[in-house]
């Protein structure tokens, strides 16, 4: 089973960056440099993050019976197994609230990152997108097929 993340929130948010691509051009020639030149940069590069998701392949949940892997800008990880991780959850990340599915390593060591992770979201990994789902109807999704391959079925 292959996911891959909702065009359609992927398309608001080119038209999001778009948007502050122009007021960034537009300050520029309204002599505010600074303002014109950081909103200039920043959604401009933004916007090509975005389009470049839009691509066939460059982002993706696979699911097998053996594990799962992602690929966020045609960066894959490597194929994770169902055994190596906790049950996936939701976690609200400060400060905004914003959500995510993440989930613990049972088999990797706990090295700076992953300790700042299990402070922030409460968890040592999460995907980076949840996939055109809902984020509980994700991680249900990932915990029944965990629970399945853990089970022998």
């Amino acid at each position: 089973m292959k996911l891959r993340p909702s065009r359609l929130k992927l398309i608001g948010l080119l038209v999001v960056c778009a948007f502050f691509f122009a007021i960034g051009v537009a300050a520029l020639r309204n002599h505010s440099p600074v303002v014109g030149w950081m909103c200039t940069l920043l959604f401009g590069l933004a916007f090509v993050v975005f389009a470049v998701q839009l691509l066939p392949g460059a982002s993706y949940l696979r699911l097998t019976d053996e594990g799962f892997e992602f690929c966020a800008i045609f960066r894959k990880s490597p194929l994770i197994p169902w055994g190596d991780v906790s049950e996936f959850r939701v976690a609200k990340l400060p400060p905004g609230g914003n959500r995510m599915v993440v989930f613990d390593w049972k088999t990797r060591p706990q090295g700076s990152v992953r300790k700042i992770n299990r402070a922030v979201a409460g968890a040592t990994d999460g995907l980076p997108d949840n996939y055109g789902m809902k984020h509980q109807a994700l991680a249900d999704l990932l915990n029944e097929r965990r629970s399945r391959a853990l089970s022998g079925r």
